[in-house]
């Protein structure tokens, strides 16, 4: 067992990337995890299978040779782990001693071993490990995919008298990419059982099939954005404004009070003004909750708010409009927006009459001709 890990593990990390641009694919396999409507596929594929028993070594190689029918259905939840539900199976081959042992079905091979076959289907289940993107790093392009599965299921055969046992599959899926909905698959797959089918001791199965995949939409993952931040400069002189504005707003009370100690006269007052840059708060693809990193940008801008209590401040909501419908991003820029309203009214003091919410449902390239960019809520003046 530890030999086979180890062969596997080498032939995966053969086809990847030269150790110097390790870093560079541990970047790409950081993928935004998709919905659960997402990367589904179904498979089938045909070719031949061989049943290993007590007397398999009875019958000439070719004759035990018999059709095999490969189906299943699967869906990727990242890059490099999946699982699928399959049917392997269709007809199976043996040799026996005896003219009345299980599926013996008249006539002898030449050394006088009576022919046996039978109709066999195996389902199971099984988790896939694409070592290709584990190992090299997600490329939605690349054209070979090394895939080794293991799984569990029931093996069942329809000649009578049917026959059930547990089965433990193990094999690996060489996949080739022949477009974005389409992939080309030679299967190598081994079943091991325990006495199923008339054999004394542990019996198993290996087969070959060449197939195809059908990828359903929505197929293949998206990278990570990479968020634009508000720069450290710029929040310096924010700060440097606010607290400017501290300090003109403690200079007008002392003049207050000084006025108020002399005669009667005309006063001035002297109106505050700032130029507060506006807001972009940036949401994960179909969440309202904001992420702790805009917390101190948040932060800021709500002291700034609470420093110019003379003005109303709108928090505007907006959605991806490549994901999902006009309805659910309606709700979901609406929601947007009273998260980024209620977390300034909540946890940082801002008076609730300085704030208002508008909300703009599905936009599209609102910033470096990004769709994952138009996944935000903007406060400005």
């Amino acid at each position: 067992m530890k030999k086979g890990l180890l062969f596997i593990l080498l032939a995966a990390a053969s086809v990847c990337l030269p150790a110097q641009e390790k870093e560079k694919a541990a970047k790409s396999y950081r993928v935004e995890t998709n919905l659960f409507g997402a990367n589904w596929f179904i498979s089938g594929g045909v070719g031949a299978q061989m049943y290993f028993g007590d007397n398999d070594s009875k019958a000439g190689f070719g004759k035990r040779l018999a059709p095999a029918l490969d189906i299943a259905v699967g869906k990727w939840f990242t890059p490099g782990l999946g699982l699928r539900v399959a049917y392997n199976g269709l007809q199976a081959k043996g040799a026996s001693p005896e003219a009345g042992d299980l599926y013996v079905k008249g006539g002898t091979y030449s050394n006088g071993y009576y022919k046996q076959k039978w109709n066999v289907a195996n389902f199971h289940g099984d988790v896939m490990l694409n070592l290709s993107n584990m190992f090299c790093g997600y490329n939605e392009e690349r054209v070979y995919s090394f895939i080794p599965y293991v799984g569990v299921g029931l093996v069942h055969s329809w000649t009578k008298p049917t026959e059930n046992n547990l089965g433990l599959n193990a094999g690996l899926i060489n996949r080739f990419r022949l477009s974005p909905t389409w992939d080309l698959n030679v299967e190598l797959r081994g079943l091991l059982m325990k006495n199923s089918f008339g054999g004394a001791g542990k019996e198993g199965m290996a087969g070959l099939t060449v197939g195809v995949t059908y990828k359903f939409k929505k197929r293949g993952w998206d990278a990570v954005p990479t968020v634009p931040m508000v720069p450290e400069s710029q929040l310096n002189d924010m700060r440097d404004r606010v607290n400017a504005l501290k300090g003109e707003n403690e200079s007008l009370k002392r003049d207050l009070v000084e006025a108020r100690n002399k005669k009667p006269e005309v006063i001035v007052k002297k109106e505050v003004v700032s130029a507060i840059p506006r807001l972009v708060v940036v949401f994960n693809i179909g969440k309202s909750n904001i992420a702790k990193r805009e917390y101190m940008n948040i932060e800021t801008m709500a002291k700034a708010i609470k420093e110019n209590s003379g003005k109303v401040y709108t928090v505007t909501g907006y959605a991806d409009k490549g994901t999902g419908s006009a309805e659910y991003n309606m709700k979901l820029s609406k929601k947007r927006a009273e998260a980024v309203r209620d977390l300034m009214v909540n946890e940082f003091g801002v008076p609730a009459s300085q704030l208002k919410v508008d909300y703009k449902g599905g936009v599209s390239n609102m910033f470096y001709d990004s769709a994952k960019l138009s996944r935000v809520a903007i406060v400005e003046e």
